[in-house]
């Protein structure tokens, strides 16, 4: 190659690497002042539905929908998740129960926190002031994975007031920070922009890890988690809940549990192994519980097979013996 075409080339790719070098910091610059973030009113202009209510608690103003007649039942969202991942299991339940569910602390269309508190207690309190505003004393709590932990911590804390407590996929079991499904981002370049911003098919992939195929997330779902998550504030608020998700010591809490429970677990859950069902169920020590595992299903199997969930939860929340006794025969009962 001639000097001068050497020189011509190098010339060529430094101005291209200039180029992506004043991208990259333009693109970090957006995001830094949230030019890449959703407001709240469009959120609520896509997301609430008619049903929705909003509730001022202890300052936080708080998304719920209470639908149905009959027993009450509370239904509690996983991380990064809304109320509106409850929507087709609702939908069925509702025709033999009160169904209350609420966006908790930082997540859906559930306002931000004056205080800036975030985690397991303060969705403790959240739906505390819900279920007060509701007048209702006794009602059977059902919480999936980081949505279980506030279920099982409130069944602790108030023995006399659940009827009957779920557990689908829960987390809150001790678990090695590698094993975490909540863990920090990692440091550096990639740690601060997934702090900061996390396009749809970053959402797409963190959904679809977590179905069995042929499962797969729908579109719609993917696009309102990846709105959901880039509410304005959204960079600060998942630090902090992910700084105050502390689960305490789940074998002395489950051992305060009351209720009758019922364990539901997909066999191929690959974030949280099918394994830790018999875990809850051996550290409920002070009620009976049982377990039923769905092969083919996996983190989100109410999301995969709401029908096939709903039977199941059904039976066990209507306390049909006989159900409930076919219900045990299909896992294992303790």
């Amino acid at each position: 190659m001639m000097p001068g075409s050497r020189r011509r080339l190098l010339g060529g790719l430094a101005g291209l690497l200039a180029l992506a070098m004043a991208a990259v910091g333009l693109f970090a610059w957006a995001i830094s002042h949230g030019w890449l973030e959703l407001p709240m009113n469009e959120l609520e202009a896509r997301y609430r539905l008619p049903q929705s209510r909003f509730l001022d608690v202890d300052g936080v103003r708080v998304h719920y929908i209470a639908s149905g007649t009959g027993p009450p039942v509370v239904l509690l969202h996983a991380s990064w998740l809304s109320l509106r991942s409850w929507d087709a299991l609702a939908d069925i339940l509702d025709d033999r129960f009160q169904v209350i569910r609420l966006d908790l602390s930082g997540a859906g269309l559930t306002g931000d926190d004056p205080g800036g508190r975030y985690g397991i207690e303060r969705n403790m309190e959240l739906m505390e002031g819900v279920l007060a505003h509701l007048g209702l004393e006794r009602f059977a709590v059902v919480g999936t994975s980081s949505g279980g932990v506030t279920a099982f911590r409130y069944a602790a804390a108030h023995p006399e007031r659940i009827e009957r407590l779920v557990l689908i996929n829960s987390a809150g079991l001790p678990r090695t920070p590698a094993s975490n499904p909540n863990k920090p981002p990692p440091g550096g370049i990639l740690g601060w922009f997934q702090t900061r911003w996390r396009p749809c098919s970053f959402w797409e992939r963190s959904l679809g890890a977590n179905f069995v195929p042929p499962h797969r997330p729908s579109p719609e779902l993917v696009q309102m988690t990846c709105d959901m998550n880039r509410r304005s504030g959204w960079r600060d608020i998942g630090m902090r809940y992910l700084a105050a998700f502390r689960t305490g010591d789940p074998q002395a809490v489950l051992a305060q549990v009351r209720a009758p429970t019922l364990v539901l677990w997909g066999l191929d859950n690959r974030t949280l192994t099918h394994l830790e069902a018999e875990v809850f169920a051996y550290w409920l020590t002070g009620t009976t519980a049982m377990i039923r595992k769905y092969p083919g299903l996996g983190h989100y199997a109410y999301i995969e097979e709401p029908a096939v969930v709903a039977r199941d939860l059904l039976a066990f929340l209507s306390g049909d013996r006989a159900a409930i006794a076919d219900v045990a025969a299909q896992g294992v009962d303790r």
